[in-house]
């Protein structure tokens, strides 16, 4: 059997008859059991091209397929297998807490008390229990964000696609949000598809990365052999105590070192992993000169990937 759960085939999305491109030939296969994230700018082409994965909305030319299933032709079959998670996951307003997620689960075909128990569960576990009677309406975006994480866990589909999850939240619910994805792969075997442009969030979670900008599908492995295609250099970031950076910017310039601002007491040098202990011992050694409070090195990341390939905005739907 293959494991091959998305197969995206040539895909191209156009609007004003052709004038706007959204996506521009883009090919791609989504493996069994594997968390991919999609990386790109805002207006890159992202949410477009899952909202056609779901069926949302109909490419303008090519073919995805969902376990072999043209999704095109078979909507109704893509909604019992896939959970989406949309950056705007409500049309229920009006409906509880309680309410949105227990009806996502009947209508993903959960009888009445398999619904009850995972709503009681998915309320407990997402903290909304101060708010579960409260309409959507009447709470946070953060909270609405994680209702809507709860309407996509509801139905245990063995595909879950997330667009940016933790948009609004603070940095104790994205690390929820962030453990429950993990598990419900881990464990449970699903299948991810993660959208962001959050590069140090995704590098934590993800196991291959397809980058996209301006419509276009730039790039797609894992997270270390993209690393490999980028600047292999080391950054030395150093943080200099307030009033002092312009000192130890000279200090480091006179000393030959490749140096740049990166903050108001920021500074950073980038070089190679055969300079770098030279760097650092002198660095160390003379941390009262230069007045620097720490000093970290920084290995190529999926940031790197990210800007390597194309991380500026462009006006793509």
């Amino acid at each position: 059997m293959s494991d091959i759960v998305y197969e995206i085939k040539n895909i191209y999305k156009s609007y004003k008859k052709g004038k706007v491109v959204a996506n521009n030939n883009i090919c791609l296969d989504v493996h069994h059991g594997e968390i991919l994230g999609l990386l790109g700018p805002n207006g890159a082409g992202k949410s477009t091209l899952v909202k056609q994965m779901v069926g949302q909305l109909k490419p303008s030319k090519g073919i995805i397929s969902l376990y072999g299933l043209d999704v095109t032709k078979n909507a109704k079959n893509v909604s019992r297998l896939v959970g989406y998670y949309s950056q705007e996951p409500h049309s229920m307003a009006s409906l509880s807490v309680e309410e949105a997620i227990y009806f996502t689960g009947r209508l993903r075909g959960m009888d009445l008390l398999d619904a009850k128990k995972r709503t009681k569960y998915w309320i407990d576990r997402l903290e909304l229990g101060d708010v579960y009677k409260k309409t959507l309406k009447q709470i946070s975006g953060g909270q609405r964000r994680l209702v809507g994480l709860g309407t996509t866990m509801v139905g245990e589909q063995p595909v879950l696609i997330f667009d940016e999850p933790t948009n609004e939240l603070d940095p104790l619910k994205r690390k929820l949000v962030w453990d429950i994805i993990r598990e419900r792969n881990r464990d449970e075997g699903a299948t991810i598809i993660l959208v962001t442009h959050n590069t140090f969030e995704a590098e934590h979670i993800v196991d291959r990365v397809g980058v996209i900008n301006s419509g276009k599908l730039l790039a797609v492995g894992s997270v270390g052999e993209l690393k490999k295609k980028v600047d292999q250099r080391l950054k030395i970031d150093l943080s200099i105590s307030i009033g002092n950076r312009e000192k130890a910017q000279k200090i480091l310039i006179a000393w030959g070192y490749p140096v740049e601002t990166i903050g108001e007491n920021q500074l950073r040098l980038s070089v190679t992993r055969e300079e770098s202990s030279k760097y650092l011992q002198q660095i160390a050694e003379y941390m009262a000169d230069l007045c620097c409070e720490e000093y970290k090195v920084v290995p190529p990341s999926l940031e790197d990937v990210y800007v390597h390939f194309g991380g500026k905005e462009e006006k793509v739907i």
